[in-house]
């Protein structure tokens, strides 16, 4: 395992908090299982997985810092992804915790989990 600082943008961080508890204790742990199936849904084909072109120039605006403990060739393996994709960590963290929040939403992330147990 490895300790990363990830700075994401204040609606990232929203998004991974979500609306029924505004305890942000959560948010971290929620990072991490972002980034973790962002990379899974690579090869799914879903609409929305590449990171955004319109988004690309985009400043950043107010961030907040997350501390993480992610596996250590995930890590390696989401970098190599951000560099593939020609953008920064920071963005494609970003566009991971929108993704897996879209995705939580439409109930998907349940159905993967519920799959992997099988």
């Amino acid at each position: 395992m490895r300790s990363v600082t990830l700075e994401v943008g204040l609606l990232a961080f929203e998004a991974l908090l979500g609306e029924d508890d505004p305890d942000a204790s959560h948010v971290p742990g929620r990072m991490s299982g972002a980034l973790r199936f962002y990379l899974r849904e690579r090869d799914a084909g879903r609409p929305g997985w590449k990171y955004p072109e319109l988004l690309r120039d985009r400043r950043p605006g107010a961030e907040a810092k997350l501390e993480l403990r992610v596996d250590e060739e995930r890590w390696r393996e989401f970098e190599a992804e951000a560099e593939r994709q020609g953008v920064s960590v920071r963005q494609l963290a970003e566009h991971a915790a929108f993704y897996f929040a879209a995705e939580l939403s439409a109930g998907r992330v349940t159905e993967r989990i519920l799959d992997d147990l099988d």
